[in-house]
């Protein structure tokens, strides 16, 4: 991605994709990378927010974001995620693996899909990635 600095010409700022953007450290992330400088790929379940997001983004820091709204336990979902980490259209330069979540209480009592999607997200999700 290529913006125009002060002086007219162009300059490259990094991209960093942030999943887990649309709310808590995720947004944080996001916003930390912004005012440094970054592009930045949001990436969450929440379409809205991450909109939202990438136009604060946009107005308090110059810039711009990308939205790439997804389920990361959803294989084609994924996989639209690891394309874009692996384009060599737009490059990531920096990954930030933050989408996760955890489940309390005692495991035999736990719904067991729930159990999966926790390992889909906090395991298998930051292994094809981070690949």
């Amino acid at each position: 991605m290529a913006d125009s600095d002060s002086t007219g010409t162009a300059s490259e700022r990094p991209v960093a994709l942030v999943t887990g953007a649309s709310a808590g450290i995720g947004e944080q992330f996001a916003r930390y990378l912004g005012a440094g400088g970054h592009d930045l790929v949001l990436v969450a379940r929440d379409r809205a927010r991450l909109e939202a997001l990438a136009k604060d983004l946009d107005a308090d820091h110059g810039a711009r974001a990308e939205v790439l709204a997804a389920d990361l336990t959803e294989p084609e979902e994924l996989e639209r995620v690891e394309d874009r980490v692996s384009s060599t259209e737009a490059p990531v330069d920096l990954l930030v693996n933050n989408a996760g979540f955890g489940t309390i209480g005692r495991f035999d009592r736990l719904p067991i899909d729930r159990e999966v999607d926790e390992i889909e997200l906090n395991v298998i999700a930051v292994l094809r990635l981070a690949h």
